[in-house]
């Protein structure tokens, strides 16, 4: 389960330590209430003008969802969506090996199912 920062960033080590075929140029961050859960998935597309590549599930890591903890949800939507985009923007600009690695020429997104993307990365 993610509580924090620290967990949040533990599990993108993981997923993007697994196998990614070199075909996979972008990922997003799929948010899903009711559980509230995540997700990672590996798209072959990219497009800034229309956000259905995110719909594609090329990639995807062995173990798909994880539950988020309902302390990072606050009253709104817009909370637990600006956290998953700061802890997410903060994992890019770290300098951890995992995630310039995974990340290296890839895009990268978060949003909620069914929602608008927040393009954290675009190469």
């Amino acid at each position: 389960m993610i509580h924090n920062e620290k967990d949040f960033r533990d599990w993108l080590d993981a997923q993007l330590s697994e196998d990614i075929p070199e075909r996979i140029i972008a990922f997003n961050i799929n948010i899903y209430e009711s559980p509230f859960l995540v997700e990672i998935v590996g798209s072959e597309e990219f497009d800034l003008d229309n956000e259905d590549w995110a719909c594609n599930e090329d990639w995807l890591p062995k173990k798909r969802q994880i539950e988020v903890s309902e302390s990072l949800f606050g009253s709104s939507w817009q909370t637990p969506e600006q956290n998953l985009l700061r802890f997410t923007k903060q994992y890019v600009n770290s300098c951890g090996s995992i995630s310039q690695k995974g990340l290296s020429n890839k895009s990268l997104s978060v949003g909620f199912v069914d929602g608008n993307l927040n393009i954290v990365k675009h190469t």
